[in-house]
């Protein structure tokens, strides 16, 4: 109710009993009462007046003595308050105690909290929290077993006894605690997403498909993050489907695998590969151009030039220039045009492709191709020979880099065969690592260039580029 309807309200009362006082004392009237010997004699405004006064003085000892019999119970609710406040207070500064990394006191807020409140939860939650920070694994189980008794901290038991499973190393363990919080609560999302690693952990590929689904709907796992995770275990399903000899139910998960993640280019191989296995090999061309123009790929270079070229040399060439023809300045699409002129013995063109591809410092790849050439073309095997060696050192070719560890692997796979990490194998081109000899040289060259030393560095100079013109002589 507003301030402006109170007051209106106030003012019609007082209105109201203005204008009774006003009619009573201008209406006539007379009141006699009789009682044994008493007599008494007044106006009907009086009359009113004095049961006014009556109602009021009644109305005045009941609150009284309502407060006088209350004033016990009062005090008693009084003191609870005051001990829930301190409770809370007592729960207030364990947290923070926890949060600043002071276990004893931690604890010791925990127990006061305990002894005021019976044992909330929250003294509970801060009593394990303390003893995971002082070491004492087996006091914070029982402190977490303690949680499962009550329906609303079940949740919170299971998530720190799933912790300290991990801790130990008990995958079996976590993965039982990890279901069981799921069981209790499908949408949580600390429970799908820990579900989801152990059971990719295990190599539980299916299990791990389902429980992403389940992290999806439920907004656990982003649809941005969540999709190229889908597609890598589909393609992980679909190769073991094809190494278990069903390429029906492979080729159906690569399909969806590729619909799920189109650029994700691994589903896409997948896909082109078993496609070209079934005979359908119209289809797969079709996957494989359009896969090229968005990311052009060795693997699919190859794919698509047995689909086309078979072991032909000229059919091959003619697929290879079907995809240059899609992405004609990618690098990938130099070495494929420089394998297939190799396979069709047009030495003088693929040398061309070679040279406009690899530049002046071409990467491995290249220089391993520019060894086959001069090794075909002209017999000569000490040039051949110095390309070879040239390759170890020139930059690195792109390869499926892990994006956890760096390290590189040769195939795709969706965990990485280094560090385990499932889905971060990135088709790039790792950093060049150089040397300490060389890089403690090239500091020196530079040092000697700012000193104003010329010979230092001029030898430097000199060296590196006869390091790139030998190859080449």
């Amino acid at each position: 109710m507003t301030l402006f309807v109170r007051v209106f309200l106030a003012l019609v009362a007082l209105g109201a009993v203005a204008t009774a006082a006003a009619w009573l004392t201008e209406t006539p009237g007379a009141v006699t009462l009789a009682w044994r010997d008493w007599r008494v004699d007044t106006s009907v405004a009086m009359l009113v007046l004095f049961v006014a006064l009556l109602f009021l003085s009644g109305a005045g000892v009941y609150w009284l003595l309502r407060l006088f019999l209350r004033a016990p119970r009062a005090m008693m609710e009084n003191r609870a308050a005051r001990r829930r406040e301190n409770g809370y207070l007592a729960l207030t500064r364990g947290m923070v105690a926890v949060a600043a990394g002071d276990a004893a006191e931690a604890r010791r807020q925990a127990r006061r909290a305990s002894e005021v409140l019976g044992r909330p939860p929250g003294a509970l939650l801060i009593g394990a929290q303390a003893a995971q920070m002082e070491g004492r694994s087996d006091v914070a189980r029982k402190f977490y077993e303690a949680m499962l008794d009550t329906r609303e901290t079940e949740l919170l038991g299971l998530r720190g006894l799933l912790t300290l499973a991990e801790q130990a190393g008990d995958d079996a363990a976590a993965m039982d605690l990890a279901e069981k919080a799921r069981g209790l609560n499908p949408r949580a999302p600390w429970a799908l997403t820990r579900l989801f690693q152990l059971q990719i952990k295990d190599r539980r590929w299916e299990d791990a498909e389902a429980t992403l689904r389940d992290a999806m709907a439920a907004e656990a796992v982003s649809a941005a993050e969540g999709r190229p995770r889908d597609a890598a275990l589909l393609v992980q399903l679909s190769l073991m489907a094809e190494r278990a000899g069903n390429r029906r139910l492979a080729l159906e998960r690569a399909r969806t695998a590729q619909k799920t993640a189109p650029a994700f280019l691994p589903a896409t191989l997948q896909l082109v590969a078993l496609l070209h296995a079934d005979g359908k090999n119209r289809a797969a061309r079709k996957a494989a151009e359009q896969a090229w123009q968005a990311e052009p790929h060795p693997d699919l270079a190859r794919l698509y030039l047995q689909v086309e070229g078979g072991v032909d040399p000229t059919r091959r060439l003619k697929a290879a220039e079907a995809l240059a023809a899609l992405a004609p300045t990618a690098r990938e699409t130099r070495l494929a045009m420089a394998r297939a002129l190799l396979d069709a013995r047009l030495w003088g063109q693929a040398r061309n492709h070679l040279v406009t591809g690899g530049g002046d410092d071409p990467d491995a790849a290249f220089c391993r191709l520019f060894a086959e050439l001069e090794q075909a073309e002209n017999g000569d095997a000490a040039l051949a020979r110095d390309w070879l060696s040239r390759a170890s050192e020139a930059p690195r070719e792109p390869a499926w880099l892990c994006s956890n560890c760096s390290a590189t692997a040769q195939e795709w796979s969706a965990l990485c065969g280094h560090c385990g990490a499932f889905e971060t194998l990135r088709w790039t081109t790792p950093p060049r690592v150089m040397p300490h000899s060389e890089a403690t040289q090239r500091g020196e060259a530079v040092d000697a260039v700012s000193s104003g030393d010329p010979a230092p560095a001029a030898a430097e100079v000199t060296a590196a580029a006869s390091a790139l013109e030998a190859p080449r002589a």
